[in-house]
C-alpha cells in the first residue's frame, strides 16, 4: 500500500485527472454529434446503438489515452537516477506490481466516471426503456480488462524505453489499427490485442443491403475471447516485467 501511495504521491503534478478529463470530453463530442445526426427511428434501438458506439469510441480513443497515462506514471523513473534511487528500497518487481496497480485503479475510476456521464446522456436523449445497469456495468468491467491488457504493455515500454515516443507510437498505432480492426473477420481480430475492445462487445450490428436498414442485437463475448484476452494480458505482464527485473540502472 506504501507503493501504491507513493505512486499517486509522484503523480499528483503529472496533469493526471486532466488527462482523463479530456479523454471523457471527447467520447461524449463524438457520441453526442452522431446522436445530433440521428432520427426518431434510429433512437429506437438507443441503448444497444450507445453501446455499439461506445465498443467503437474505445478502439479509438483508449489504446492511445491508456499509453499517455502509463507513459505520464513511468517517465519519471527515466530522470536522473530515479530507479536506481528506488530500487535500493524496494525490488524492481514490487515497483512494477505498485505502477500496474496505479494503472488500474485511474482506469477503474475513468471508466465508472465515464458509464455514469453515458447513462446520463442516454436519458437525456429519451431511449427507450430503463437505465440497462446491468449492461453496463459488464461493459465497464469489459472495457476496463481490454484496457488493463493493454497497459500492461504500454508500462513495459514505457519502463523499458526512455524515449517515451517509442510508447506513444504504440498506443497511436493501436488506436488505428484498434478500429481498422472491427472490420476484419473474426479470426483474425483475435490475433490483434486492440481489437478486442471490438471483438468483446455486448452490441453488434447487421446492416441488410436490401433494405438498408440497420438492426441492432445484443451478444455475449465468447468464452474463447474472454481467456485470450487473459492470455494476452499474462503474456504482456509477464514479458514486461521479466525486462524490467533484468533491466540495468
Amino acid at each position: 500500500m506504501k507503493l501504491l501511495g507513493l505512486e499517486f504521491y509522484k503523480c499528483r503534478r503529472r496533469k493526471i485527472v486532466l488527462v482523463c478529463a479530456a479523454v471523457l470530453a471527447a467520447e461524449l463530442l463524438w457520441f453526442g454529434v452522431y446522436l445530433a445526426r440521428q432520427d426518431a427511428e434510429d433512437l429506437v434501438q438507443g441503448w444497444m446503438l450507445l453501446f455499439y458506439n461506445l465498443a467503437l469510441i474505445d478502439a479509438i480513443f483508449l489504446p492511445i489515452s491508456v499509453a499517455a497515462l502509463a507513459s505520464r506514471n513511468c517517465e519519471l523513473e527515466h530522470k536522473g537516477a530515479s530507479l536506481k534511487l528506488l530500487e535500493t528500497m524496494v525490488t524492481p518487481g514490487r515497483l512494477y506490481g505498485a505502477k500496474l496497480a496505479w494503472g488500474a485503479l485511474v482506469l477503474a475510476a475513468l471508466l465508472v466516471v465515464r458509464t455514469g456521464l453515458f447513462a446520463a446522456m442516454g436519458t437525456a436523449a429519451k431511449f427507450p426503456g430503463e437505465i440497462p445497469w446491468g449492461k453496463f456495468a459488464l461493459f465497464t468491467v469489459i472495457s476496463w480488462a481490454v484496457s488493463m491488457m493493454v497497459y500492461a504493455l504500454q508500462q513495459g515500454l514505457s519502463l523499458r524505453f526512455a524515449n517515451q515516443a517509442v510508447a506513444l507510437v504504440c498506443g497511436i498505432f493501436g488506436s488505428f489499427i484498434g478500429i481498422m480492426s472491427m472490420l476484419f473477420p473474426e479470426w483474425l481480430v483475435r490475433c490483434v490485442p486492440w481489437g478486442y475492445y471490438g471483438l468483446l462487445s455486448l452490441a453488434r450490428m447487421e446492416w441488410d443491403p436490401d433494405t438498408r436498414f440497420t438492426q441492432f442485437f445484443w451478444r455475449w463475448p465468447e468464452p474463447l475471447d474472454v481467456g485470450l484476452l487473459l492470455l494476452w494480458a499474462a503474456l504482456f505482464f509477464v514479458v514486461g516485467r521479466t525486462l524490467f527485473v533484468r533491466k540495468e540502472v
